[in-house]
């Protein structure tokens, strides 16, 4: 044994009938010691439930003093023998938590300014430190309050995109319904085994899809429903098999939700809203449809504003005056605003618009699988979340999908799920779509018995299929998620090019393959994925349009500006598309888009095309141009620019990439003797990964890299940003 597992207890558990081979992939269990002594007997049969899956699992006891480095480095010596190499891990219990600074690019959503004096609120909890194992790190401390959190910083020479070696799950217990995390983690290792015994195959899923969520765009809803069809073939011929709500049928929609999530035949949840650590955001304030309920909703909304004044040390009376002169309302609505009655009846009403924690008294979810497309709800590093609560509650969920986190709306939340119908194990949802902050809250060895043939093992074809195989399933196979992950395979070997991979977008039927063809291009951005996104800008599935859209914005070459100006005058594009048409325009020249709307002239058959090409060139020039950035731009170009405007402006190019004014931005690299402001600039402009204009900034980030006269700071950082833009250093 060598000194790392010295400083572990490392135990080996096998089923009595499994035999170990050269060729079996093997399953590493953390626990911490604690939890080892007090479910010792639930471990070893949760890992022998394991074993049964094919894998060779081994239980590694962690000791109160044992580091994340550590752990890392057991893992690392785990995957890379030759015997028995494990394919993923689960960490049971109370493990070291990695807090992840300076990897903001590898998150959907987190842009939190980084306080050396709030760690925990600017790092990102993620167990990506433990299955990337290419990433680096530099360790910065631990948390004094929290030992569990242990904070590191991505170094500079680290690779710039997330690829999981391996995948992981999170089993961290909460003190929950009446019992302690010791009892609660004893009955969820015996329901977990309990339930894989079964051996059950998939047969039913949920969607739901909550207020503000992608602009609350039919056309995305209709879309994704037409997109489960692909993932699941057959659930076009089961009665039944799919289950759509939209929160607008109900208020409150809660109720109806849970009920659904109840149904002890439900495979699959995929819950589309927003989040907290210990809330679900499920409605908001319905659209009122009478006089009466106008009324209602109204002097509701204003008692809310009030007591939230009054909390925040305004006069109740100088409250009330204020919105009743601002609002011309008469002041006998508010009468009673503080009377107990009344703010207990607005509290119960608006408890019942969300899903909280304490629901889970009488909440049963019976969902195998939850996916909770959220901010926060698994968020692990708190003593309750959740996603936990889904998984340590009374009924037989095993898993949650979560983020730990605040998370992109617009993001391929279901990407290979279809997989999971054909036995695809679910940790490797979160191995194939590694966002920094996505986990598994659970067993990610769980998998449902195929319902398909498909004449082979998927999960020991993910490991070890060879070329040759991936091919076959390209030209052969009837699932479009068996081609989606095909086509990954061959593309990420090499043996597809850029081009092919492009063909395959032109002529696939599917919409499925199509969006998962994009996205493979928008790795390695060039003439094809400019090219792609042009013909996706107007494709007949609203995914791909949204994405082709966003992709617009971020690459900037002016070869898409026809297509986008088509797009731009479509006006039943969707509304999540036309939101990000919006957004993509601000990043592209004004007079180019006026010049192509005109030769367009894309409104010839519409009722008044003179009143409608005058609104959309004043929408043009107003909100989706780069002459929304002229102050921002001169600030940055003047002799004494202001530091504090800069400052903003730039880290918006982190979602704006403004690539009209690249020579402005580069520019005033040489002018500015902030070391603060330079380091935002850098990484700023590693930002601009996907822009037309990458391989200059790429170019300008490797001379700063180099260069002496910068600090050694803003050096890493331009490094950091060179390799992210795609340049060897």
């Amino acid at each position: 044994m060598n000194k790392l597992f010295k400083n572990l207890l490392f135990v080996i558990v096998l089923a009595v009938a499994f035999q170990t081979n050269a060729s079996t992939r093997g399953f590493a269990i953390f626990v911490d010691s604690i939890s080892q002594s007090k479910v010792s007997a639930e471990l070893a049969r949760y890992a022998e439930s394991v074993n049964r899956q094919g894998l060779n699992s081994e239980i590694i006891i962690v000791n109160p003093d044992v580091n994340p480095d550590s752990i890392r480095s057991i893992i690392r010596s785990m995957a890379t023998r030759k015997t028995s190499p494990i394919e993923g891990m689960v960490f049971v219990g109370d493990i070291p938590i990695p807090m992840l600074l300076d990897a903001q690019h590898f998150s959907s959503a987190f842009k939190a300014v980084q306080n050396p004096k709030r760690l925990e609120r600017s790092s990102v909890p993620s167990d990506r430190f433990y299955d990337d194992l290419d990433l680096n790190f530099d360790f910065i401390s631990q948390d004094s309050n929290k030992p569990l959190l242990y904070y590191y910083s991505l170094r500079s020479d680290s690779p710039a995109r997330i690829s999981p070696d391996l995948y992981s799950g999170r089993i961290k217990s909460i003190d929950f319904h009446g019992k302690d995390k010791y009892e609660n983690l004893r009955d969820y290792l015996n329901k977990v085994v309990d339930i894989k015994n079964r051996n059950e195959q998939f047969e039913q899923m949920f969607i739901y899809s909550g207020q503000g969520y992608n602009s609350e765009s039919i056309n995305a809803r209709m879309d994704e429903v037409i997109n489960v069809y692909e993932h699941f073939p057959w659930m076009r011929n089961q009665p039944s098999s799919f289950s759509f709500l939209d929160h607008r049928q109900f208020n409150p929609a809660k109720y109806v939700i849970m009920s659904t999530v109840q149904r002890p035949d439900m495979s699959l949840s995929l819950l589309h809203h927003h989040g907290s650590p210990d809330k679900e955001y499920i409605n908001r304030y319905p659209d009122a449809r009478s006089v009466n309920s106008q009324l209602d909703e109204a002097k509701r909304f204003f008692r809310s504003k009030i007591r939230g004044a009054v909390e925040s040390g305004t006069p109740v009376d100088s409250a009330i005056a204020r919105y009743v002169r601002n609002y011309d309302v008469p002041a006998s609505w508010f009468t009673d605003v503080l009377d107990k009655s009344s703010v207990e009846a607005d509290s119960i009403y608006d408890h019942t618009l969300d899903l909280h924690l304490d629901d889970f008294d009488k909440y049963v979810p019976n969902s195998r699988i939850v996916m909770l497309d959220a901010c926060f709800n698994g968020s692990f590093n708190n003593d309750k979340y959740i996603a936990g609560a889904y998984i340590f509650g009374k009924g037989d969920c095993v898993v949650a999908i979560a983020n730990s986190v605040n998370s992109l709306q617009d993001k391929w939340a279901d990407k290979y799920i279809g997989l999971l119908g054909e036995g695809m194990r679910v940790g490797n949802i979160s191995k194939y779509n590694p966002y920094l902050e996505m986990h598994v809250i659970g067993d990610p060895t769980f998998s449902f018995a195929p319902k398909t043939n498909l004449g082979f093992d998927l999960n020991k074809a993910l490991v070890e299929a060879p070329v040759s195989f991936w091919k076959k399933q390209i030209a052969t196979s009837p699932y479009p998620a068996v081609k989606a992950i095909a086509l990954e395979k061959l593309f990420e070997a090499g043996v597809y090019s850029p081009t092919q991979v492009l063909e395959f977008f032109k002529n696939s039927a599917s919409p499925l393959t199509r969006f998962s063809a994009l996205m493979l291009l928008s790795t390695v951005p060039g003439d094809e994925f400019v090219k792609a996104i042009e013909l996706g800008l107007n494709d007949n599935n609203e995914i791909v349009r949204r994405f082709s859209t966003i992709f617009a914005g971020k690459n900037g070459s002016p070869e898409l500006i026809p297509a986008l100006i088509k797009a731009y005058a479509n006006p039943l594009k969707g509304e999540r598309v036309n939101f990000q048409i919006q957004t993509a325009m601000c990043l592209y020249d004004c007079d180019a888009l006026i010049s192509e709307l005109e030769r367009q002239r894309p409104y010839r058959h519409g009722y008044d095309e003179s009143e409608m090409m005058e609104t959309a060139k004043k929408d043009i020039v107003s909100r989706c141009s780069n002459k929304k950035y002229e102050d921002d731009l001169a600030n940055l170009a003047s002799d004494t620019p202001d530091a504090k405007e800069a400052r903003m402006f730039i880290r918006q190019l982190r979602n704006n990439p403004l690539h009209p004014s690249v020579d402005t931005i580069m520019s005033y690299i040489n002018r500015c003797d902030n070391e603060d402001l330079l380091v935002t600039l850098v990484e700023a402009l590693g930002w601009f990964n996907y822009s037309y204009r990458a391989q200059e900034v790429a170019d300008r980030m490797a001379q700063i890299a180099s260069d002496p006269k910068f600090s050694e700071k803003v050096r890493n950082e331009a490094k950091k940003s060179a390799i992210r833009l795609g340049k060897s250093i």
